[in-house]
């Protein structure tokens, strides 16, 4: 039998150089990393202007940021709110928008909550508000351009409440009506109805001769006959 050759001794992980490693073959530095090796990784940098320092410190923002945002609900909306604002909201602005963008998409019926939230946070940093608001549209006219429906009615959704929280103007809404209901197709008409089924009652308040004036083009597209039976009857449906 061959003499077993004694195994090297492993070398003490450098939790530096690893990061250097990330950040060096990963295109933005975004592996996963561990709470616990994130923690550890900032205990061992003392240098706060280096780049790693700057990419953990990111990093944890951005997840502490997610969790957030992830368990926030009508019951816990109180408790988040000031671990929110314990963030560095400031610097991670841009990840608290595509953070909700994200989360809203994916909980539709939770919309109410996520626009609640923005409008608290609106309220001590209404350039996060704006900033948000400007990538919804954004968003909105890519999907509109490309015909993606289901974006445009997660989409359209959360700037509907948004304009009820007053962090849209209702503008905003107006000129969205306007461009769906312009050359009106089956599914523009279809995302309009549930548009204006959670502004309409906000617009009524605060603009209601344009509101009137969106109703009466739902009444003639309605008159025209030109778009499908079950949207006409989702029309019906919306004006009683």
């Amino acid at each position: 039998m061959r003499a077993e050759q004694p195994s090297e001794p492993k070398k003490p992980l450098d939790l530096v150089e690893e990061q250097k490693v990330m950040i060096d073959t990963t295109r933005t530095g975004g592996a996963y990393i561990p709470p616990h090796r994130l923690r550890a990784m900032q205990q061992q940098l003392t240098d706060k202007s280096s780049k790693e320092y700057q990419r953990i410190t990111w990093e944890a923002l951005k997840k502490s940021i997610n969790g957030l945002i992830n368990k926030v609900n009508t019951a816990n909306i109180k408790q988040i709110i000031p671990d929110l604002f314990g963030e560095n909201l400031i610097r991670g602005r841009g990840l608290f928008c595509r953070s909700i963008m994200k989360a809203q998409a994916a909980s539709l019926p939770f919309t109410p909550v996520y626009a609640a939230l923005v409008a608290v946070v609106n309220t001590k940093f209404p350039m996060i508000g704006e900033l948000l608001l400007n990538r919804l549209i954004m968003q909105f006219r890519r999907a509109f351009k490309r015909n993606d429906k289901t974006t445009c009615l997660a989409v359209s959704s959360f700037i509907a409440h948004l304009s009820n929280q007053f962090v849209a103007s209702e503008i905003v809404p107006l000129q969205i009506l306007l461009l769906l209901l312009e050359r009106p197709t089956d599914d523009s008409v279809e995302i309009a109805v549930g548009f204006i089924r959670e502004v309409g009652a906000h617009l009524t308040e605060v603009e209601p001769k344009y509101t009137n004036a969106i109703f009466e083009r739902f009444r003639a597209i309605l008159h025209e006959g030109q778009i499908d039976k079950r949207v006409q009857y989702m029309i019906e449906v919306l004006f009683q």
